[in-house]
């Protein structure tokens, strides 16, 4: 599964709204998504894809495309 599909499917769940794979949703513009909704998406990103994001990068990952950038950088590796 491509992995903006897979993080829209994990972000549709979590944020309690469709999230499309081309979305621009962010910590700005969706008042759920708020520092503990970080930890959450973090967290079940790493479980789900299997990757471990740099520890200094998530506090900078507050929306759909850089989460999807780190993703595709980890799963790369």
């Amino acid at each position: 599964m491509e992995v903006k599909t897979k993080l829209a499917e994990i972000l549709t769940l979590l944020l309690g709204r469709e999230i499309a794979s081309d979305s621009d949703v962010s910590m700005q513009n969706c008042e759920i998504w708020d520092s503990m909704k970080h930890i959450e998406i973090v967290t079940t990103v790493e479980e789900e894809f299997g990757i471990s994001l740099p520890i200094e990068e998530i506090p900078k990952l507050t929306s759909f495309d850089l989460l999807a950038d780190a993703i595709e950088s980890c799963v790369k590796e």
